[in-house]
């Protein structure tokens, strides 16, 4: 029988809550799984502490990792796939800070500054009100949907990086996902507070929105580099193949795309609805 006591500070037991393995009285770790033993009750204080263990602890949490990525990427994705996992925050711990991040940027902009996004699309000549605000809308589900967007080409961007590097034996598939797990989390978190940092001046975010894809391409160029020690001439072939096989790829899933679209009727509803708001608007 699983034995718990319990005061107003202080929770001992005698089991592991993670994999249910006995536990001695003085054991701060479980023998079975290397689980830690949380002995504190929850409160305010401990709950802060382990947030800054997770992420804000110096030795091995999100500043190291931060710097480290900008620095020698090589120690942080190498060390990782290599079995390193205390030295920097892993893979997915990057990426989960990472979309926290770009969801309090999208509350930021939707809750205090949507008003002075929106204004920045003026209507161009000869566009009319009902096409102008439809631009308006997909502009803010595209931007509110970029992270979303990022997690989804992941494992597509792998695929593609593994083509690309066929010749190379150093990682498989899966180790290119997480090559990607990391150099997109670390550009979604510098794009994103940059975002937030200038989203009071519509110019200033408009740059900043034009020049991140090129950000994105040449960290991941960066990173390459340092993980595969090419040279210059090496690099640039390979980013030239990359966006060769990245663009047949885009063809074909773009057909495809279209194709599932065609056969759902979506195209025939989103006809409809605009000549039906063409009508409206004529009246």
């Amino acid at each position: 029988m699983k034995s718990e006591k319990t005061s107003s500070s202080l929770r001992v037991v005698s089991f592991c809550r993670n994999c249910e393995k006995h536990l001695a009285y003085t054991d701060a770790y479980c023998n079975s799984c290397g689980a830690k033993i949380i002995k504190n009750r929850l409160t305010l204080k401990n709950l802060l502490e382990d947030f800054n263990d997770r992420f804000l602890n110096i030795d091995a949490g999100f500043p190291k990792t931060f710097i480290a990525l900008f620095t020698k990427p090589e120690d942080v994705i190498g060390g990782y796939i290599e079995g390193v996992r205390k030295k920097y925050l892993s893979a997915f711990g990057y990426f989960a800070l990472s979309l926290t991040v770009a969801g309090i940027y999208v509350f930021i902009l939707r809750e205090y500054f949507m008003d002075t996004f929106l204004s920045s699309f003026e209507l161009a000549e000869g566009q009319t009100e009902l096409e102008h605000a439809a631009i308006r809308d997909f502009a803010v589900k595209l931007n509110e949907s970029q992270a979303l967007l990022s997690v989804l080409s992941i494992p597509l961007l792998a695929l593609i990086s593994r083509i690309v590097f066929w010749n190379y034996n150093k990682y498989n598939y899966l180790e290119h996902v997480v090559i990607y797990l990391y150099a997109f989390s670390h550009v979604n978190l510098v794009f994103y507070l940059l975002l937030v940092l200038t989203i009071w001046s519509p110019d200033l975010y408009a740059s900043l929105s034009i020049f991140g894809l090129a950000g994105y391409i040449i960290y991941l160029c960066y990173v390459l580099k340092r993980l595969y020690q090419l040279s210059a001439k090496s690099l640039i072939f390979k980013t030239l193949l990359f966006g060769v096989v990245g663009s047949l790829f885009f063809v074909i899933i773009s057909i495809v795309a279209g194709i599932v679209l065609v056969k759902l009727g979506m195209f025939d509803e989103l006809m409809e609805s605009a000549k039906s708001m063409e009508a409206a608007n004529a009246k």
